[in-house]
């Protein structure tokens, strides 16, 4: 499975990168998918990415092909999907 994954904000900064190209097995999970970007980019624990869980905390979010929020990081993407490593803003 070929996903595309984009960072935003605070993520691009500690990716240093603005997208890159995940090749996973098919019955990978977004669990799966946070799991080989904590290995590409370090900086990414912690800030965005809880370690040994594989959680995104709670100011992030990923969103699929920039219609909606993923809810269940154990579910499966679909091949060719573009996911967004986004911090989630408030306002009013």
């Amino acid at each position: 499975m070929r996903l595309i994954v984009e960072f935003l904000g605070q993520a691009r900064r500690l990716a240093q990168t603005k997208e890159t190209v995940l090749h996973l097995e098919h019955a990978s999970s977004l669990r799966d998918v946070l799991r080989r970007l904590a290995d590409d980019y370090p900086a990414l624990v912690g800030p965005v990415i809880v370690p040994r869980t594989f959680d995104i905390v709670p100011s992030y979010m990923l969103n699929i092909d920039g219609r909606r929020t993923a809810r269940d990081l154990d579910a499966r993407p679909e091949d060719g999907q573009r996911l967004i490593l986004m911090f989630v803003e408030a306002g009013g």
